[in-house]
């Protein structure tokens, strides 16, 4: 009989061990288990503000701030403005000066009369006094008047070009003068009492604008136009780097004279001087001033 209570004694302890065992696996794989899903809950909960930061920190250095995009805005309102003077300049340089000398402006009639006075050294008016308009080319007289109680003479219809008229009366100088006719007419002419001639000429005052005249001007001033939208040019890469204020407002007035299409372009760079106002303490010169 002891030996059949030793074979079962022996059966139970192995049984017991075993199940000891397998109790311990157990715990040891829920322990493990548990630890497993701490470090993923660990892991999720680090990665999420992760992304959430860095997504924030990337759009505010894409959006740009509202200096940045008023003095964008500025830089792009004087260039076009430069550029519309620069085209201005180019029209103005490639005009017909001949069309401008045939205007109304500088036009005169096909004839004209002529209208003066006479007076004497003092100014008081010399009356019947000889009045002939000569051809300057043939010295042939083409018309002739006399002067009345006021000194005054007139001749009609006269054509618009180069002529000398004959001053005469007894005692005397006989003055001749060379002269182109205009509508104001001929300034008064004086007599001096003597012999012989005296010349005037006043076709330097009469002349009026030559085509080499109004070639010179406008060309002067495309140059000019064109020059001062170049600087119009430059004010724009001065507001983009944002170095000195002061400096970049006194371009931008120089280009104000490049009237692009007469008002749009000074009114654009008017415009872009505004937003520099606003703008002024992102310049670097600007920076740590005190505006009062």
């Amino acid at each position: 009989m002891s030996g059949g209570v030793n074979i079962s004694d022996d059966k139970d302890n192995r049984l017991a061990a075993l199940r000891q065992r397998v109790q311990s696996k157990l715990v040891n794989s829920r322990i493990a288990s548990r630890r497993r899903e701490r470090k993923e809950d660990q892991e999720i909960v680090v990665q999420v503000p992760q992304k959430e930061e860095s997504e924030f920190l990337d759009l505010e250095d894409y959006l740009p701030s509202d200096g940045d995009r008023r003095r964008k805005i500025a830089a792009a309102l004087v260039m076009i403005g430069a550029i519309m003077g620069i085209l201005s300049g180019t029209l103005i340089l490639q005009g017909n000066p001949s069309g401008l000398l045939n205007s109304s402006i500088f036009n005169t009639n096909d004839a004209l009369d002529l209208h003066g006075m006479v007076l004497d050294q003092d100014g008081n008016p010399v009356e019947l006094v000889s009045i002939e308009l000569v051809d300057g080319d043939t010295g042939s007289t083409i018309k002739s008047s006399f002067s009345d109680s006021n000194g005054r003479y007139v001749i009609d219809a006269v054509s618009v070009k180069d002529y000398e008229l004959h001053v005469s009366k007894e005692n005397y100088t006989t003055v001749i003068l060379y002269f182109t006719p205009e509508p104001i007419g001929i300034s008064p002419i004086t007599m001096v009492e003597g012999d012989g001639e005296r010349f005037k000429d006043e076709r330097s005052e009469t002349e009026g604008w030559s085509l080499e005249n109004a070639v010179a001007l406008a060309t002067f001033e495309g140059l000019f136009t064109i020059g001062c939208a170049l600087v119009g040019v430059h004010a724009s890469f001065e507001i983009k780097r944002k170095k000195r204020y002061r400096r970049t407002q006194a371009f931008c007035w120089i280009a104000l004279f490049s009237r692009g299409l007469i008002i749009f372009g000074p009114a654009l760079i008017l415009l872009s001087m505004v937003l520099l106002m606003l703008n002024r303490d992102e310049f670097e010169d600007q920076k740590g001033l005190e505006v009062f």
